[in-house]
């Protein structure tokens, strides 16, 4: 009788357990290399790498390739299309082989879709349009010889109809339409920011210079969807690659590796200049170490469209950042831009800034970053951009 009644209660004692884990609600959601995991939640839909929770009315920041693991609920939600960070607990974005990272979310708001103004952003998107084109300026490396062969590469115009001059459309660039983008500059005043999460929060990330992010990512991000690079940064990839150190060539290779699918891109003259050959030298190991980086050029000079800030500011600036640059090329297919690291001084609310994050090089003398700090701080006021300047 004893022994009936024992096996009676623990059959119960097991149909409750069950019914306790099916109450749970437990959802796995995976992106493409790993899974997060949450607890009575429920996605609802994903918006540019961002996914909605019922339960907690969560967003969770998925790392472009890694796991995104959220600790506790609350932390992040949707605003008009944008990213409202709340008061709340922390979320920790984690990546396979690399301690986990947890962002503070303590903060006031940061993002905002009212900031923008659309009519101003499409009035210096028309200015742009005339000099920067992603079909001209960002050309898969992989079609350089079509554009030889077929095309004449000074003029992109195709080789069969001389007489109407229609464009070079055989050529393609691995450029998109985004809705939003983050251009993100290599000042010294991220450092201490915590703007990582943010900058990856966007649809697209773009850097100048391919610099490390990977031990700065909780104040610069982690994603390089583009970078554009300069004829000296061109070459330093190219030469460690080719290196005999062995450390060396590791750390470039694990530079370029960062992100999955990331496109470098030369910003200078290109057509049958030495930067052809070491562009060839950087497709190739890319391709022999099964990469996905993608290597892109430019079919003209981003210098030759200096044009653009005499437009824009009533002066013609005979030597632009890349940065600067890069921001007008992206006016042209990002609707909202916000900007990071672009600060010229040398020092913020009394502490000193370095010119870069990552090293202790001297500012560049030729470039107007006085200036261009003016123009930015200009567009910010007028909703073009949001320039993002300081700790978050």
């Amino acid at each position: 009788m004893f022994t009936r009644r024992l096996l009676r209660s623990l059959f119960y004692a097991i149909l409750l357990f069950g019914t306790s884990l099916i109450g749970l609600g437990l959802v796995f959601a995976y992106n493409h290399t790993g899974t997060w995991r949450l607890s009575s939640a429920e996605v609802l839909r994903e918006h540019h790498g961002v996914e909605r929770l019922s339960s907690a009315e969560v967003l969770v920041l998925r790392e472009h390739h890694g796991v995104g693991r959220l600790s506790s609920a609350h932390v992040l939600r949707e605003h008009l299309g944008g990213v409202e960070v709340v008061r709340g607990h922390s979320l920790n974005l984690t990546r396979r082989n690399e301690p986990s990272l947890t962002y503070d979310t303590n903060l006031t708001v940061t993002r905002k879709e009212n900031h923008f103004n659309m009519t101003n952003i499409q009035k210096i998107r028309n200015i742009t349009q005339k000099y920067f084109d992603p079909k001209r300026h960002v050309i898969y490396f992989s079609d350089y010889d079509v554009l030889m062969k077929k095309c004449q590469p000074q003029l992109f115009t195709l080789l069969k109809d001389r007489s109407s001059r229609s464009p070079c459309n055989i050529v393609r660039t691995p450029i998109k339409h985004y809705r939003t983008c983050a251009v993100v500059g290599n000042s010294g005043i991220l450092l201490h920011s915590s703007c990582g999460a943010e900058i990856d929060a966007h649809e697209f990330v773009i850097r100048s210079n391919l610099p490390p992010v990977s031990p700065y990512r909780t104040d610069v991000g982690s994603r390089t969807d583009l970078t554009t690079v300069n004829e000296k940064c061109l070459s330093q990839v190219s030469r460690d690659l080719q290196s005999k150190n062995a450390t060396l060539k590791k750390a470039m290779l694990d530079r370029l590796g960062e992100t999955p699918g990331m496109i470098l891109s030369y910003t200078l003259y290109f057509i049958r200049s030495k930067a052809t050959k070491k562009m060839k030298t950087i497709d190739k190991v890319i391709r022999k170490n099964n990469m996905t980086a993608v290597v892109a050029f430019p079919q003209k000079s981003f210098l030759r469209s200096k044009g653009v800030y005499k437009e824009l500011v009533g002066e013609e600036w005979s030597f632009a950042s890349t940065g600067l640059n890069t921001f007008a090329l992206a006016s042209t297919f990002c609707d909202r831009i916000s900007m990071y690291g672009f600060y010229p001084m040398s020092t913020y609310q009394n502490k000193p800034v370095s010119y870069h994050y990552y090293d202790q090089r001297v500012p560049s003398t030729r470039h107007e970053f006085d200036n261009e700090y003016k123009l930015l701080r200009d567009f910010h006021n007028q909703g073009v951009i949001r320039h993002v300047v300081g700790k978050m």
